[in-house]
């Protein structure tokens, strides 16, 4: 069985990095931000996700700018997990559309609330507060599993 990874970015609430150090607690999947993958070696992994805050309908640059650089020492199996102040049901298509049209297979996508202040939020003191809950963490780590058993 080949391993999994996840590179992500976790800015501004750090709900992502929430969402995956608790999701991941019992499964066989390697985190890594951005930076912490620049010097990974890949060969190993049989698929990797992608995973950040939604900024402006799109996963955080970074994650953008990594895999351009990158994408030829990157397994083609991915998926992605996202966290925004919307929640489910918003970006998923998007992204896998997007992850697509770069010549990757996407095995899936997961979305879910994560509390967000960004511009006018910050007026209402913000949007999806508590979130990511453990509600999130559990679907999170079910989803993960299933990648995981497919792998």
């Amino acid at each position: 069985m080949k391993k999994t990874a996840i590179i992500y970015a976790s800015v501004h609430h750090k709900n992502t990095e929430h969402l995956l150090k608790e999701a991941v607690k019992n499964l066989s999947v390697d985190l890594l931000t951005v930076k912490e993958a620049e010097s990974a070696d890949f060969s190993a992994y049989g698929a990797v996700g992608f995973a950040s805050g939604i900024y402006a309908g799109k996963l955080h640059a970074s994650i953008y700018k990594y895999m351009k650089n990158h994408k030829e020492a990157l397994p083609q199996k991915c998926f992605i997990l996202c966290t925004s102040g919307i929640g489910k049901g918003s970006y998923a298509k998007k992204l896998t559309r997007y992850f697509e049209s770069k010549g990757f297979e996407v095995l899936g996508a997961f979305e879910c609330k994560g509390f967000d202040t960004f511009a006018f939020f910050k007026l209402f003191g913000g949007v999806a507060k508590n979130h990511p809950d453990e509600k999130d963490i559990q679907n999170a780590a079910a989803f993960l599993k299933s990648i995981t058993e497919a792998e």
